[in-house]
């Protein structure tokens, strides 16, 4: 048996009444399970089977696979479903977390990342655009990938550094600028980085961003992040207010 805190960051249905979970777990990192009769409103796996659904679970294993004995939820995130940008957010934040998730590996981090940044946009602390800034920087930190900002990535010098590349992961100067995923960086840009790195997931309500910075460091980072995984998000496209993601209403 495992039993630990999780957000259920993708839901698929399985067979008439069953659900195929995967959950960021606080404990032990990426985890597949099955929800026996999660479908049926009178089942004991019904409120805690939906998709961002946060709190506290036990796991059972059998022939190398694991399912879910028993489920109580703390958090339903349910006012993310009443917001068609906070919902695109979620549903990146949740898309992001499990490529970076490893199984078997835990990360209290990224778990209180996750749960934090669910928790700002369900209450409207923070804007959908502002946590994405938020989120993916902060990622970048946990992983070890954060950007380059205070020299050139190129050649190391502190000086001319106005624009930013992507494959380089960090700013260039003037001089070795000319790449074609380059683009303009400038003093307002780094620091507004420079503000969100010294705040804490718990407090991630007190980021604020202009309009300008907002839309820059959103595409930016976010590029920045699929080059770092070598794939593209397959949620990004929501951000842009492209397609809907598919609606997964609040199950209690």
């Amino acid at each position: 048996m495992r039993k630990t805190m999780a957000v259920a960051i993708r839901t698929v249905d399985f067979k008439d009444n069953d659900k195929m979970i995967t959950f960021l777990t606080q404990d032990f990192g990426l985890m597949s399970a099955k929800a026996r009769g999660a479908k049926k409103q009178t089942g004991k796996l019904f409120c805690a089977s939906s998709l961002f659904c946060c709190g506290e679970y036990t796991f059972f294993e059998k022939n190398g696979f694991f399912g879910v004995k028993g489920g109580h939820a703390l958090h339903q995130f349910g006012h993310l479903r009443e917001d068609y940008d906070a919902y695109a957010t979620a549903c990146f934040i949740a898309d992001a977390a499990g490529k970076v998730a490893q199984e078997e590996y835990a990360s209290p981090k990224l778990f209180a990342l996750v749960v934090n940044a669910l928790y700002a946009l369900d209450t409207g602390a923070v804007s959908p655009g502002a946590a994405v800034c938020y989120f993916v920087q902060r990622l970048l930190l946990i992983e070890g990938l954060y950007p380059v900002l205070d020299h050139c990535t190129v050649c190391g010098t502190q000086s001319g550094l106005g624009y930013f590349s992507i494959s380089h992961g960090g700013v260039v100067c003037s001089s070795c600028a000319g790449g074609e995923d380059e683009v303009r960086f400038g003093p307002a840009a780094k620091d507004a980085l420079d503000s969100m790195q010294g705040i804490v997931p718990l407090e991630m309500g007190a980021v604020k961003l202009d309009a300008d910075a907002e839309k820059m460091l959103k595409k930016l980072l976010v590029s920045l992040l699929e080059f770092a995984l070598q794939t593209p998000l397959k949620t990004t496209k929501y951000l842009n207010g492209e397609g809907l993601p598919p609606l997964q209403k609040n199950t209690c």
